[in-house]
Order: C-alpha cells, then structure tokens, then sequence
C-alpha cells in the first residue's frame, strides 16, 4: 500500500504542475487590483502551489481509501457468501474475478464472474461440473497476472 500512495503522490504532484500554472495566472489577475505588484508575485508563486498541493494530496488520500475499502470489502464478501473471490490490482485500478456455486437465480451450478468499475461480467458457467468454474476462474487469474496485475488467490 505504501508503493501506491508513493505513485499516487507522484502523480498528483505531476498534475499540480500543469494546474498550478493555470491556477497562478488567474489569482494573479484577481489580486492585481488589491495589491501592488510585488506583492502578487509573491502570492502568484506560493499560494496557488500551496492551494493546489493539498487539492492534490487530498485527492491522492481519497483514491487511496477507495482502493482500500474495495479491497476489504471483496474480502468480506468471500468469507460471508461462501463462493471463491480473487481480488486483482494493477496501480489503483481494482477487478474481482469470483466463483459462485449454486446460484438460485440462473439455476447454474457455477459461475465465473468479472467485476470492474463499469460492471459485472459472467465469463463461464456450468449446469452440472462444480470444478469446471474453478479451473476456468484460475486460468483468468493467471491471464490478469500475466498482463501486469497482482491477485490474491481464489479463496
């Protein structure tokens, strides 16, 4: 966790450069009336950096939160329903690959879904082979792992 509050500081440090410039302009224009023009120097220099760094840590600490909370939640999930879940990550980006057994709704005897930020996904199913699900779920698993993520194991 520590390696992706790291990256995600640089990036929003990053960020800032281009919004600060932006940022030091306009409040520069604004306090040109009030004060005298070495004194917006001063303040088209520090405050905007200022203002727009804790934007950006702020942003940064949010991101981080929901990554987490994600994460922990994919882990309760698991022990509460009973069914397999990998939770894969890749920067702050997050994707459950899940076996679910016995599904009343599709009658299927397993199911491999896919979660991500723009939804649910069932890759595979079977009417009758528990096993069939699982050894597919792995196979992904493996996939996403080769493409740069980390997962925990189906558990």
């Amino acid at each position: 966790m520590k390696n992706l509050r790291i990256l995600m500081m640089i990036m929003g440090f990053v960020a800032i450069t281009a919004c600060a410039s932006n940022e030091t302009k306009d409040i520069a224009e604004d306090d040109a009336s009030v004060t005298t023009s070495a004194e917006a120097g001063v303040m088209k220099e520090e405050q905007p950096a200022a203002m727009a760094e804790e934007k950006a840590e702020a942003k940064v600490e949010e991101t981080v939160e929901q990554t987490e909370a994600k994460a922990e939640a994919a882990e309760a999930a698991t022990d509460a329903s009973g069914n397999l879940v990998s939770t894969c990550k890749h920067g702050d980006r997050v994707r459950l690959i899940k076996v679910i057994y016995d599904n009343p709704e599709t009658g299927n005897t397993c199911e491999v879904s896919y979660e991500k930020s723009s939804g649910v996904q069932t890759l595979w199913s079977a009417m009758n082979e528990r096993d069939y699900c699982l050894g597919k779920a792995k196979a992904f698993v493996e996939k996403q792992e080769g493409w740069g993520w980390t997962c925990s194991n189906l558990e």
